[in-house]
């Protein structure tokens, strides 16, 4: 594998990201919504919310991740680990993926009251990349806070 990223092989934008994966790379664009500013690379946080509503329901940071495997992978496999930091007692977190799980690759589960995963539960046979949205609510205090983590996912080819 050549890192195209790092030798300047590529033909990312200005406004992109140069990410490395076996045998290529990809581009990818971090943009965060309206209403959001960007706080570091991979994060950004909400502004404001407007009524109680929406702000349990809109995600108070949104968390790009990136993640590279290839297709010879062993199912089922935790590919991703999420929970509040820090966790408190009393605290309960739900998963769900809001999309990017068309073909049901991907499936979560929660381990103990703060601690999920999400998992790859079938075989992906070809090369293909995924953008899953994982939202974790959290149920702290009585109140529930939601956090989104946008995970590209990218299955590669398995060298022999």
């Amino acid at each position: 594998d050549i890192d195209e990223c790092a030798i300047g092989g590529h033909n990312c934008s200005s406004a992109e990201t140069c990410y490395n994966i076996q045998g290529s790379f990809r581009c990818l664009s971090f943009e965060c919504p309206s209403n959001y500013r960007k706080v570091s690379d991979m994060r950004c946080e909400r502004i404001s919310c407007f009524n109680y509503l929406e702000c349990q329901n809109t995600p108070v940071r949104i968390t790009y991740y990136q993640l590279n495997f290839q297709t010879n992978i062993v199912v089922p496999a935790h590919i991703f680990r999420i929970g509040p930091s820090p966790a408190y007692a009393g605290d309960s977190i739900a998963l769900t993926i809001t999309s990017g799980n068309e073909e049901g690759f991907f499936s979560t589960r929660r381990l103990n009251a703060y601690t999920g995963i999400v998992y790859l539960q079938r075989q992906v046979k070809e090369p293909k990349d995924f953008l899953l949205d994982v939202e974790m609510k959290l149920w702290r205090q009585g109140t529930y806070t939601t956090f989104l983590a946008k995970i590209y996912i990218f299955i590669t080819a398995h060298a022999y």
